[in-house]
């Protein structure tokens, strides 16, 4: 029980999901680069500041512990509670729905609560300090959902009979129940841990001001101390996130939650060394993740998909275990050098070339728009097999830039499936190529391939219309080799941010 919503502090955050276009595998060296596109679908995170009711709680609080409730109505069991000694700066769970514990929202709690100790110590006494009825102590109520897309929606459409649809999607309520627990839940792959993670951190650093929100306001972005504060967000959710997964990943899937859709060089893993040594200090913590460390040399060029070009995903329903598929990669690799490393030059240039068109597209869109839209309206009713035709005697720059983004798709997948044959791992398994080739010949599609690690459990497509869009989703609802289900989620460049909670009405009543 807790007093009511509108008595005290909310502070909303929203973090993008992720779809790693081009870059699988070579983004976990410093050397290459990875293209990642940020999506529309948001995890969110908020946080209250409230008056939580502890008459039936049997933990014992020391006068410095701040108690916290965390909840995930989306999931079945998923709910904990926690003690922060702002004192030792040490968190502990004293409370679960099923005794369980959630390792990755323990891991940013106890980080980024300690940060904001160290950094603004008042902040968390001035917490304890407000007046509460008798009973109660002022804590922090934290809410976390996200947008339908990060999890399969599969079964709640089959209970109310509905066919796999876009239309069948739309008509399901916003941050659905899965009905599941939080470890059985079907995920789609956008990278909902590293969106969590990432809004939580947002969140609790606002919250409590060691951050302004107009740092993380889309519209202020672009200023000194916004981008020093984006650097904060993102070395904490890095940290927080390498800590929980027990390694130090590539680190594009915070980053894309962090920054939103941007060509990605991945920091050195050494910089976070000493933070994640089993003794380390706080004063190691706020160094490690401090904005003025040089050590996060990780670069992000802010990309943008085309104009009138939109991603279109889908979730298929075979399952791919990618550290499984990395390993085996790494392990090719570190067998074959000479090999591997002429593959992935040849990989890296081929990935590097989707982004030189990508932004001459952009350049073109620019310069004639008129000239621009008549190639994607002539293109988009025919399929990219005929787009060469007669081009030299129309003389249109854009088509031949639409020409050369198929064209280098088509080179990608033929490097990610000799990679796959060398290795042994299905990064484009034939069941995915004649998905794939389908998808090519809908009029209007540019780009059809895996993301990330590749495997069976999805796709993307890039079309040039909402009639290509609605084309490619026939296809993949009449495929009868896979079962292949849409998303709704499309591109969206925008990062981590902070909402006005006034505008989400549904999220603040959950608080209640």
């Amino acid at each position: 029980m807790t007093c009511a919503a509108t008595d005290f502090k909310i502070t909303l955050a929203s973090a993008p999901g992720k779809v790693l276009v081009v870059g699988g595998y070579l983004v976990l060296d410093r050397n290459y680069t990875g293209l990642v596109v940020g999506t529309n679908a948001c995890l969110y995170s908020t946080v209250q500041t409230t008056a939580l009711d502890l008459s039936n709680s049997d933990y014992a609080f020391g006068a410095a512990d701040v108690p916290i409730t965390v909840i995930s109505p989306q999931f079945e069991s998923a709910w904990w509670k926690y003690a922060f000694d702002t004192k030792a700066n040490t968190l502990t769970q004293y409370d679960s729905a099923d005794q369980g514990s959630n390792g990755f929202v323990q891991i940013v709690l106890q980080t980024t609560l300690a940060l904001v100790n160290t950094r603004s110590p008042d902040a968390l006494c001035t917490l304890l300090a407000n007046p509460v009825p008798a009973q109660h102590r002022v804590g922090l109520k934290i809410l976390l959902t996200a947008d339908n897309d990060f999890y399969s929606q599969r079964e709640a459409l089959a209970k109310v009979g509905a066919t796999l649809t876009s239309q069948s999607l739309e008509q399901l309520p916003a941050m659905a129940k899965t009905g599941k627990t939080l470890g059985n839940v079907h995920k789609t792959g956008l990278g909902s841990s590293a969106a969590m993670v990432t809004s939580l951190v947002a969140s609790i650093l606002v919250h409590f001001g060691v951050l302004s929100k107009h740092d993380l306001c889309e519209n202020n972005k672009q200023s000194c101390t916004a981008t020093k504060g984006m650097q904060l967000v993102h070395n904490i959710a890095q940290y927080a996130h390498c800590l929980a997964q027990g390694k130090v990943g590539s680190g594009f899937d915070v980053s894309a939650a962090v920054y939103g859709s941007h060509v990605y060089r991945r920091f050195s893993p050494t910089v976070l060394e000493a933070a994640m040594s089993e003794n380390s200090s706080i004063a190691e913590l706020v160094q490690a993740t401090s904005p003025e460390n040089n050590g996060w040399n990780s670069e992000v060029a802010p990309v943008v998909i085309p104009p009138r070009l939109t991603l279109r995903l889908a979730d298929v329903d075979t399952g791919s275990n990618t550290p499984s598929m990395v390993k085996k990669v790494l392990l090719w690799q570190k067998s074959n050098p000479e090999q591997a490393a002429l593959l992935w030059a040849s990989l890296d240039a081929a990935n590097d070339y989707i982004g030189q068109v990508w932004s001459s597209l952009v350049e073109a869109s620019c310069s004639n728009n008129t000239e621009y839209n008549s190639a994607i309206d002539w293109c988009s009713v025919r399929p990219s097999s005929e787009w060469k035709s007669d081009m030299d005697a129309v003389g249109n720059p854009t088509r031949a830039l639409l020409v050369n983004l198929v064209d280098g798709i088509l080179r990608v997948r033929q490097l990610q499936r000799e990679l796959g044959e060398n290795a042994g791992v299905p990064i484009e398994p034939p069941k995915q190529t004649r998905l794939l080739d389908a998808c090519m010949t809908v009029p209007g599609v540019c780009m059809a391939a895996v993301p990330g690690a590749g495997g069976y459990d999805a796709i993307f497509c890039i079309v040039l219309s909402q009639e290509s869009g609605n084309a490619v989703e026939r296809v993949w609802s009449e495929w009868t080799e896979m079962s292949v289900g849409p998303l709704l989620a499309k591109q969206a460049s925008s990062g981590v941010s902070v909402l006005d909670s006034k505008l989400y009405p549904s999220l603040t009543a959950m608080l209640e």
